[in-house]
């Protein structure tokens, strides 16, 4: 059983996964306009969505019960959610000296889906997004009144400039969505497809270029600039990963890919700390590598202890013994 369900494991995408968490600590380690953040940043969050697209279409979640769909989507993203943001407010408190109305005002914060844990807030549109895609695909029996609809949505944070907060989260949403259903609709041509490698390069070269020239955006505060180099630099390069990592098992990343929960919601907390404590100045490239090694080994142990104690943590509930 468990043999079969190994063989049916799209292990590329749990390294793809992996690639994309181990950019999200490195873009969050070094936030400059320099080359590498701008590339990192024009791509790994809209991947992420591309995944998560592949496997809805993967498992077939449109054709699951309600029940069963919401009850997976909160204790996958939601409860997670909670958990390290409450996780996280809890260090400030400890930092702070327990200043009761700051600790408070962030965990309202937290419950209000505003995460001072800021890199949460994937975690939040992922919830929605996956939700608003799901009961498109269940409501219309017609897939493309669904891609249609998801492409409207995704168009309108280049058109709506946010008045508050909810507006904010719901353009993040729309532009989740856009790559989310990119990667359910293009999902059977991801598995099955193959690219030459000069194929690869030349989008990779023309992908990087259009996300330099683009500047350094991002979904969590809609920063896109220019549209169509955003869209094109965010799929291109998306899509060169996916196939690059189609061609190989790489089972470090494979882990990460695996353990994106623990590390998305417990980096910064160890980043902040290796800076107070060790002092490390990210500033600099040895610097930056040395954050990021260090980052990765120190949470390697506590994914591992998560997985065998916290599975909750780890978006997971453990099964009664049938």
């Amino acid at each position: 059983m468990n043999q079969n369900a190994e063989k049916k494991r799209l292990f590329f995408l749990d390294s793809a996964r992996g690639l994309a968490i181990l950019l999200v600590v490195l873009g969050h380690i070094r936030e400059t306009e320099e080359l590498i953040p701008v590339l990192i940043y024009s791509f790994h969050v809209p991947l992420f969505f591309i995944i998560s697209g592949i496997l809805i279409n993967y498992t077939d979640a449109r054709k699951k019960s309600w029940k069963t769909l919401i009850l997976s989507r909160i204790t996958g993203l939601l409860l997670p959610y909670i958990l390290y943001e409450l996780i996280f407010v809890i260090m400030f408190g400890l930092r702070s000296g327990f200043d009761f109305s700051s600790l408070g005002a962030n965990a309202w914060d937290g419950l209000l889906l505003k995460p001072q844990n800021v890199p949460l807030w994937f975690l939040i549109c992922l919830f929605f997004s996956e939700l608003i895609l799901i009961f498109s695909l269940k409501t219309f029996r017609k897939p493309w009144i669904t891609a249609l609809l998801s492409l409207i949505l995704y168009l309108l944070p280049f058109l709506i400039t946010p008045a508050n907060y909810i507006t904010e989260l719901f353009l993040k949403t729309c532009s989740s969505l856009g790559f989310l259903a990119l990667g359910y609709f293009c999902a059977s041509f991801i598995r099955n497809t193959s690219m030459p490698a000069w194929l690869l390069a030349v989008l990779l070269f023309a992908g990087g270029g259009a996300a330099w020239l683009n500047g350094k955006t991002g979904i969590n505060k809609l920063t896109f600039h220019n549209p169509v180099l955003f869209t094109f630099s965010a799929v291109v390069l998306s899509f060169c990963i996916l196939f690059l990592l189609k061609k190989a098992r790489i089972r470090v990343l494979e882990f990460a890919g695996k353990n994106t929960l623990p590390v998305l919601g417990l980096h910064i907390i160890v980043l902040r700390i290796l800076e107070q404590i060790l002092g490390l100045d990210t500033s600099t490239v040895p610097g930056v590598v040395a954050a990021l090694v260090l980052i990765f080994l120190l949470l390697t142990p506590v994914c591992l202890f998560i997985n065998r104690f916290l599975p909750p943590l780890a978006g997971k509930f453990p099964h009664k013994a049938k």
